[in-house]
């Protein structure tokens, strides 16, 4: 019996807890329906001025934004995107009213949209709507915001540098009383997490007590970027300043880390949680209201010691729509898509497209191109199409295991100084839509990669970007590469074949993209490129890193008055007449729109093709395995590198196909980059051995010999007593050789009988008589005999480009033979 007296007691005071919570819930319903709700009637007159824009603003007889209207009834879709300049034709009044007080009556501009988007179907009632402006006339840097500005709408330009998660945020809470179950509906979160302050129970006392209901309170999408001033912007003797820019509903997601993007809404004051939880603070305030006993009259202590702390708020902006800078020649959409060709093609007017079919039937499109990009930049024009075909790229590739193939080309520049290394770069960093620009002595591993840091607010750890990640899709330009550390150049390796960048540390395990091109720039060691070293000899890198980069190219500072002439000539009209010297065939905005055009193109390497690289290829591995002891190596990434370059030469023709002179021109531009770096003085007195600065030698056509080695030590005839050591310059030694060289052809072409062949000495005294001119004494003639016939020698004996005719009679070689050309030999310039 007691037990059922203790359960019937229990049921009874069971019954009445639910009857005062649904007394208690009438009590609040009918105190907040009898409430008397507070009407803003600016925001109520612009919510009824923008839905008659969106109703009434008509443009080709049919009004503008039904179609965008319609699209908002997809589940996915809940953003309206309006322009600015479309509501200021329609009335200056409401333009004014949205830029003075948007954040005021940004709530009545959604709710038009929602009325305007169920007057033309059914719409569920849970579902909102919001507004997104565009084509703001005016643009405002993060250095000119301040405290003025907060609840107006703008636009801002930044840089994104760092890109947090996408999680949901509470905008519209309802809770529940844990003291009278009382139910509150529509609590509005003002940028934190916000209780009510009271209980709407007027029976009811709790101030403190309250329960989130997720399953009645409203969420969005939420995501925070950082932006930063980008370089055009930032003032002399300043750092650039950063801002945290919120983002919500379809606009997440949107701007990635290396974007420059617009973005359109409005600044707002939020609490500095990372201040307000800030230890030493309150290790203060607590040691400060410790033992206040007999010191009361010590006077004033400060705001701290009452527990108030400063600076616990700072500024933000909350967008409500972003726009890529140069989404025109960035190849994406702004939903982060890549654009089509067909898209493209609808994207520009009937001129454009004409203007790029005409520079698609450019015969001389590959000299233009070069010129119109690198304008103020005299010579070097090797170097420029090496760059030219890098912005065209080749095309990447996954195999059927799923490996993948880079089609980025990565360039260096190696050169003296005051030879337009740092230049290029900047014009390309100017140039290209996706570009990042670094220095190498200033910058680390973490730096070019990828760090993982700990953000302030969650002190969870994050990933943020590097120069490598912020160029994804386009071109990283690396300033005094050879001053980087051993260690950070090892960082990336695997960036630069890979293509990818893996990070385990502090919790963190991710592998990140980085498809980008790298152009670098170094200095050789000394300052100065030594001709007598190798390449590698040359350079602070190791070579694996060198393997990686597709072409590098030489600048050496020398002394020739034609070109010191020409250089000195453009520099003046540069700084005297800046407008008038630059001569463009074409603009950087039709270069620009007709490098993203080419770049759409994926030819295919036909059999002729396929064939020609593998002969050019084979070539080159003959020529290496000829060199002894040498520094460079030609392996399968040259290959590669060929294949890539070949593809670039086509997208830059609009081809659907790789040809033979795709691949030709990609040969000879690696040959020039590569192979034609190491051109040193030749020392006829030396003993046939490589010396330890030779790495490759010149370019040659099939069949053609090497050159470039000194030959045997030969004991100079009795009657040349020659003490001194003969030593003569590469080019030097090239022009003496293709005189003589073409000299004997010509006698082959004009042999009647078919008879060939020319006596040693013959050969040596034609060429004296040939050059008669150039020598005064005896001495000189004695000495140019001397060189002639050790150049002969070389011809013979080293480079097999003469050949002696051995008689029948004897067997053996004469010492005044019959000379003839090799029949593969191709005379170079």
């Amino acid at each position: 019996s007691s037990d059922l007296s203790r359960a019937l007691n229990f049921l009874s005071a069971l019954l009445f807890l639910i009857i005062e919570s649904h007394r208690a819930m009438d009590v609040v319903d009918r105190v907040h329906a009898g409430r008397p709700q507070l009407k803003d009637e600016l925001g109520e007159r612009a919510q009824k001025l923008f839905q008659d824009f969106l109703e009434g603003y008509i443009v080709d007889d049919e009004v503008k934004y039904l179609k965008p209207a319609m699209e908002l009834l997809r589940p996915e879709r809940n953003t309206l995107t309006v322009s600015l300049t479309d509501v200021e034709d329609f009335s200056t009044k409401l333009t004014t009213l949205i830029q003075e007080h948007y954040f005021r009556i940004y709530t009545y501009l959604c709710r038009a949209v929602r009325n305007f988007a169920r007057d033309q179907a059914n719409v569920t009632e849970s579902k909102d709507f919001y507004v997104a402006f565009v084509d703001m006339p005016t643009r405002h840097k993060v250095r000119e915001l301040s405290t003025t500005k907060v609840g107006t709408l703008l636009r801002i330009n930044g840089q994104v540098v760092r890109t947090h998660p996408v999680h949901p945020e509470l905008i519209s809470g309802t809770f529940l009383c844990l003291e009278c179950q009382a139910r509150i509906p529509d609590v509005e979160q003002q940028f934190k997490y916000t209780q009510p302050t009271v209980c709407r129970n007027p029976l009811c006392t709790n101030r403190s007590k309250f329960m989130l209901d997720v399953n009645a309170s409203k969420f969005v999408d939420f995501q925070k970027v950082r932006i930063q001033e980008t370089q055009q912007e930032l003032p002399r003797g300043t750092i650039p300043r950063s801002l945290e820019v919120v983002l919500r509903g379809e606009m997440v997601d949107v701007a990635q880390a290396g974007d420059k993007c617009d973005f359109t809404g409005t600044l707002i004051v939020v609490p500095d949680v990372a201040q307000l939880r800030t230890g030493g603070a309150r290790v203060e305030t607590a040691t400060r209201m410790k033992g206040r006993e007999g010191y009361e009259m010590d006077g004033v202590s400060g705001l701290k010691a009452l527990g108030v702390r400063d600076l616990t708020y700072r500024l933000a902006f909350l967008a409500c729509s972003v726009t890529s800078t140069k989404t025109a020649f960035s190849g994406r959409d702004k939903h982060g898509e890549e654009v089509t060709a067909e898209e493209l093609k609808k994207q520009m007017s009937d001129t454009e497209w004409q203007k790029i079919f005409e520079m698609s039937q450019d015969k001389n499109l590959y000299q233009n191109l070069i010129s119109s990009l690198f304008p103020t930049i005299h010579g070097n024009d090797e170097v420029k199409r090496g760059v030219l075909l890098m912005l065209f790229g080749g095309i990447p590739k996954t195999t059927i295991e799923r490996t993948r193939l880079r089609g980025d080309i990565n360039v260096c520049i190696v050169g003296d100084p005051s030879t337009a290394k740092s230049q290029i770069l900047k014009q390309v960093e100017l140039f290209s839509p996706r570009a990042i620009y670094t220095s190498g002595k200033v910058s680390t591993a973490a730096g070019l990669t990828a760090a993982v840091v700990k953000e302030e607010e969650s002190q969870a750890f994050v990933i943020e970007a590097g120069a490598l990640m912020l160029a994804d899709n386009g071109v990283c330009c690396i300033d005094e590469f050879d001053k980087m550390d051993q260690r950070d150049q090892v960082a990336i390796h695997e960036a630069m074949e890979q293509q990818t960048i893996s990070i385990t540390k502090a919790g963190v395990k991710a592998t990140l993209n980085a498809r980008t091109s790298i152009l670098a720039a170094a200095n050789p060691v000394g300052g100065r490129y030594d001709r007598s070293k190798s390449l590698k000899q040359n350079l602070n890198m190791g070579a694996p890193i060198m393997s990686r980069f597709d072409l590098f190219f030489i600048l050496v500072d020398d002394c020739n008055e034609v070109t010191d002439y020409a250089i000195a000539r453009r520099i003046v009209d540069l700084h005297c007449r800046q407008q008038e010297s630059i001569d463009r065939v074409y603009s950087m905005e039709e270069v620009q729109r007709y490098l993203l055009f080419a770049r759409h193109f994926k030819p295919k390497i036909s059999d002729e093709s396929a064939r020609y690289i593998v002969d050019q290829y084979r070539r080159l591995r003959q020529r290496d395995c000829g060199v002894t002891k040498s520094s460079w190596r030609i392996t399968v990434r040259q290959l590669e590198s060929m294949i890539r370059l070949s593809e670039a030469m086509a997208r830059m023709y609009c081809s659907e196909e790789v040809h033979p002179r795709h691949v030709k021109e990609a040969f000879r531009l690696l040959s020039k980059s590569i192979i034609r770096v190491e051109t040193p003085d030749i020392n006829f007195d030396e003993p046939d051995l490589l010396p330890d600065g030779v790495a490759m030698d010149t370019t040659v056509t099939e069949g053609e010999p090497m050159e470039g080695v000194p030959p045997p030590t030969k004991a100079p005839p009795p009657s040349e007593n020659v003490s001194k050591q003969i030593r003569v310059s590469y080019e030097e030694y090239k022009s003496i050789a293709n005189l003589l060289v073409l000299h004997l052809r010509q006698l082959e072409e004009n042999s009647a009988d078919g008879e060939s062949g020319v006596k040693r000495m013959d050969l040596v005294d034609w060429y004296l008589e040939a050059n008669e001119a150039d020598m005064e004494t005896i001495d000189e003639v004695k000495e140019k005999r001397l060189l002639v016939e050790k150049v002969i020698e070389r011809l013979v004996h080293h480079d097999h480009v003469l050949l002696p005719l051995v008689t029948e009679e004897s067997g053996t070689e004469d010492s005044n033979p019959y000379l003839v050309v090799h029949p593969n030999y191709v005379v170079e310039s």
